[in-house]
């Protein structure tokens, strides 16, 4: 998949799943975005043998992110809370998953080999997947809270009448 869909999609599933209460700002959304995209970003690949041999898409780096971002929480004295924490590992192990499906990781490397995967996503789906995301989000974040603020808006008005 692109990196577009591998940055929005763990933002649309944090949202969709957290609801309306979910208690993030504008920055966590931004660095859950990022954390999705980050394996792409620390070891840039075009082709799937350079996938393979990313040393970005493998279980050890999801870990030791994960036990970065962890640590950070705990050192930070509550400027990162545990629950972004989860979010942001969830984020990147969720853009490992995404290219799974898509052609295949070896979720070892560079310690190992463990090749799983294949094409469930074709790659002919992979802007359509963008779009629908970029669109999503929009959607998500702009048109459907300007929607319930013109509701609620308007309730008052329709009540004194």
């Amino acid at each position: 998949m692109n990196v577009f869909t591998h940055a929005l999609l763990p933002v649309l599933a944090t949202r969709a799943l957290a609801g309306r209460t979910h208690g993030f700002g504008r920055w966590e959304w931004v660095g859950i975005g990022v954390a999705g995209a980050l394996p792409d970003v620390l070891n840039p690949h075009l082709t799937l043998e350079a996938r393979m041999t990313s040393w970005s898409h493998g279980l050890g780096c999801w870990l030791g992110l994960s036990v970065v971002v962890v640590a950070v929480c705990f050192l930070s004295r509550g400027k990162l809370s545990l629950r972004l924490a989860g979010v942001l590992s969830g984020a990147y192990l969720l853009h490992v998953f995404c290219d799974a499906i898509s052609g295949g990781v070896n979720f070892l490397h560079p310690f190992g080999t463990w090749v799983w995967g294949g094409y469930w996503v074709h790659p002919v789906w992979w802007v359509p997947a963008d779009v629908i995301c970029l669109l999503s989000c929009y959607f998500m974040f702009r048109v459907i809270p300007n929607f319930r603020k013109l509701r609620e808006r308007a309730l008052p008005a329709a009540d004194e009448g």
